[in-house]
């Protein structure tokens, strides 16, 4: 069973990378195929991303697809890192440890995600912008 099956307009989600969000778009059940995108979201900062119905955004690449919203209830977000960085990075250090796979970047919704997992988009943004305090290095578990 796909875990958004049953999403409807106005419905509360929650974005491992935007935060929360609302439905503003959702296709009827007999106009959904799998693969496509079926709904979207439109959070706080006015982005609005489109989801499949397994909740794969539209910015994720194929082979890198992964779930990143979840309905507020399913989340137990006691489990998920929010501290702020320990060291801002230098440029050099961001670029290093992105090739390296082992850097991090804090998310619109406070969350440290790996790059991969990040929209491009987010990631050129921050970059252009020298805010080299979203990013860190991955803390060794």
């Amino acid at each position: 069973m796909h875990y958004f099956n049953k999403v409807k307009v106005k419905q509360e989600v929650f974005s491992l990378i935007y935060g929360k969000g609302n439905v503003v778009f959702a296709l009827p059940k007999e106009h959904r195929l799998d693969g496509f995108y079926v709904f979207a979201v439109k959070y706080e900062n006015n982005q609005k991303v489109h989801y499949t119905i397994d909740g794969f955004p539209n910015w994720s690449s194929a082979d890198g697809c992964c779930q990143t919203v979840f309905y507020p209830k399913d989340l137990d977000l006691n489990d998920i890192d929010f501290q702020p960085p320990h060291k801002v990075l230098s440029e050099k250090q961001i670029l290093k440890y992105r090739d390296k796979d082992v850097l991090e970047m804090q998310c619109p919704s406070g969350i440290w995600r790996n790059i991969n997992e990040c929209p491009e988009e987010l990631i050129k943004k921050a970059l252009k912008k020298s805010k080299y305090f979203l990013f860190r290095k991955q803390l060794d578990k």
